[in-house]
């Protein structure tokens, strides 16, 4: 009877595993069906169908997402995945990016190439869209620091303006000719950044600046653009939920042509937005590792922030001063040019 017993629980467990598998096989089976290789060798995300834009799913799928609400969460999970890489991307290269156009031989304009440079500190966040993508290459420069992703293939440049249509905000004159060069009808973007949107966390990644202010003994969060009529209409009062920007608009004048220009600032910077922002990149996070490792340990310097006002030679004071330190030091090799290390702490 005992042995009965095990054998009937032996059958279940199996049964179990069994059905487990074949959930997640047919799952395995739908996500790589609703990716389309190319002639190029590359994914185009979601197969559609020729009469309607809904995914051609294989049958068994869509039967067993009726009795599988794991399937459909993952299905939804990754379409939010794919949407915020894409707004995340638009951001970067509304901060970094580039679209090459020049005039070939015949005076006709082309788009020679879309194209990404930043410093190798930062070049997690190349990797990051080769990997994604499958297309374009990382061609590092020889004499300076810098690396550079770039597209050349014209099917591939054509897929990538269609998948950033209507999130390019700031580099409008040249996405715009860019549309024009591949018969792609231009989507008038949303400047009204919406809460938790990925395209805030793109912009930082490039333009942006994670700061300490030790005056004001808090973290900033920065970004700040060229004046004119795009960037002035970026509103980000809802990105971060009940967080508003401090917004600057600042005079410049250029050493090259001696001609004054005007920057708009969008700062972050007072003590009660420090964990909303921590909350805001902890969900889309960043990429650029030297950023990332500064606005993870925000919540680590709301403990111990207010011991900054400890006597100089207290234990308190020597754990506040280790915590800045170390923040300050982390791949920045200018570290000990920082203004405010001689008033820290350093055993």
């Amino acid at each position: 009877q005992e042995m009965g017993q095990i054998n009937l629980i032996l059958f279940a467990i199996d049964y179990m595993l069994e059905s487990i598998f074949w959930d997640n096989y047919w799952l395995f089976i739908n996500y790589y069906l609703s990716f389309n290789l190319d002639a190029s060798g590359s994914f185009n995300l979601l197969l559609n169908s020729k009469t309607n834009n809904y995914p051609i799913l294989y049958d068994r799928s869509i039967q067993s997402a009726e009795n599988c609400k794991g399937f459909s969460e993952t299905i939804c999970q990754l379409t939010n995945s794919e949407e915020k890489f894409w707004n995340w991307l638009a951001g970067i290269i509304d901060g970094d990016g580039n679209f090459d156009l020049r005039k070939n031989n015949l005076n006709k304009l082309t788009l020679k190439a879309i194209r990404i440079k930043l410093h190798n500190r930062d070049i997690r966040i190349l990797t990051r869209i080769q990997d994604y993508l499958h297309r374009g290459r990382i061609r590092s420069d020889k004499n300076k620091p810098y690396s550079m992703f770039i597209v050349s293939n014209i099917e591939d440049m054509s897929y990538i303006i269609n998948k950033l249509n209507g999130s390019i905000r700031i580099k409008v004159d040249s996405f715009t000719k860019a549309c024009n060069l591949y018969n792609i009808k231009f989507i008038e973007p949303d400047y009204n950044i919406k809460a938790f949107d990925s395209y805030f966390s793109g912009l930082i990644d490039t333009d942006g600046s994670i700061v300490f202010n030790f005056n004001n003994n808090r973290i900033e969060c920065n970004l700040e653009f060229k004046y004119n009529k795009y960037s002035s209409k970026l509103n980000l009062d809802y990105v971060i939920p009940n967080v508003k920007p401090y917004i600057l608009l600042r005079k410049h004048s250029s050493n090259k042509t001696n001609k004054e220009y005007k920057s708009i600032a969008y700062k972050y910077q007072t003590v009660k937005g420090m964990l909303p922002l921590y909350d805001y990149f902890m969900s889309n996070r960043l990429y650029s590792d030297f950023k990332f490792y500064r606005v993870t340990k925000i919540k680590k310097f709301l403990e111990i922030r207010e011991f900054k006002y400890s006597d100089f030679e207290s234990t308190e004071y020597k754990i506040y001063s280790n915590f800045v330190l170390k923040w300050i030091q982390y791949n920045n090799p200018l570290w000990s040019k920082v203004p405010f290390i001689n008033k820290l702490r350093i055993s």
